[in-house]
């Protein structure tokens, strides 16, 4: 019997809690003066605990804070570090797209200036094994009119001639390999030579007994292919400039350096000339059988 009161002594204290609790927001809703002042009270004895609270937590929440901006200012600098290597990597791509641009631009030009039929080719590689550091290979070959021997040019002259020849890609000897021998003229004295490589970071030499002591001969002179029905160059393909001049007494004889007027170093593009003198042979032969 006890629990029953309990249950209804407990429904009415809630029953006038909620009846003051109207009563009071009622009063408040009307700016009621007695109310004003207890919530002013009430607000005075909750400040300073509120304040020590907010004391308490401020460094945490700063810190919080701070730690939350820091992750955030990290991401965006980490996007604009991603974002300016994109813009070099992109600068670097055009600046070098460029580059291949003129130097192809170049050797076409250089392509409308020969008499002969040409081929453009791109360097696809160098210093392809050891033991040929003077060899180049192209993305030409016998599909696209090459034969072994024919002359390589860029836009300062001859760079050398092509060799093992593929259906798709060849190889390119340069001028200074110890195994390049070429006829040359010397222009002015109109003097001609015998022009060998001497391998890597030498120079080109005229030699050989082919340049007598009587011939005057000086440093500057333009040399330029000799050509000739035994030649695998056309005449007058221009070769470099005579760097050194050295007198020997004893065999009554000079020997030359030249300085290539193509730069050998770095090549993208070269000039492949189709001058096949054999086939220049035949076509002769059978022009004089027509009677042309």
């Amino acid at each position: 019997m006890a629990a029953p009161r309990r249950s209804g002594r407990s429904r009415f204290s809630l029953f006038i809690l909620l009846l003051l609790s109207v009563t009071l927001l009622t009063l408040d809703a009307r700016d009621f003066g007695p109310v004003e002042r207890l919530k002013d009270g009430l607000a005075a004895v909750v400040s300073p605990v509120r304040s020590l609270g907010d004391t308490a937590f401020s460094p945490i929440g700063n810190a919080w804070e701070n730690f939350s901006n820091s992750d955030d200012l990290e991401a965006e600098n980490e996007r604009l570090r991603q974002e300016l290597e994109t813009l070099r990597a992109a600068q670097i791509d055009d600046a070098g797209a460029a580059e291949r641009l003129e130097a192809l631009e170049t050797e076409l030009g250089l392509r409308r200036t020969l008499e002969y039929d040409t081929v453009v080719a791109e360097v696809i590689a160098e210093s392809i094994s050891n033991f040929d550091q003077l060899v180049l290979e192209i993305n030409r070959g016998s599909s696209d009119g090459l034969v072994d021997g024919m002359p390589v040019v860029t836009t300062g002259g001859l760079i050398g001639k092509v060799e093992d020849t593929g259906t798709r890609t060849a190889r390119v000897r340069l001028m200074t390999d110890t195994q390049m021998q070429i006829g040359v003229l010397i222009v002015g004295p109109d003097e001609p030579g015998i022009m060998a490589g001497q391998g890597e970071d030498e120079l080109p030499i005229i030699g050989n007994g082919t340049i007598p002591i009587r011939v005057d001969v000086n440093v500057g002179d333009v040399v330029v292919t000799l050509g000739g029905s035994r030649s695998l160059y056309p005449p007058g393909l221009p070769i470099g400039t005579v760097a050194q001049v050295d007198v020997d007494q004893g065999s009554l004889e000079q020997t030359l350096l030249v300085e290539p007027s193509a730069s050998l170093d770095r090549v993208e593009f070269v000039t492949v000339v189709l001058y096949d003198p054999s086939q220049l042979d035949a076509e002769a032969d059978e022009s004089a059988e027509s009677g042309g």
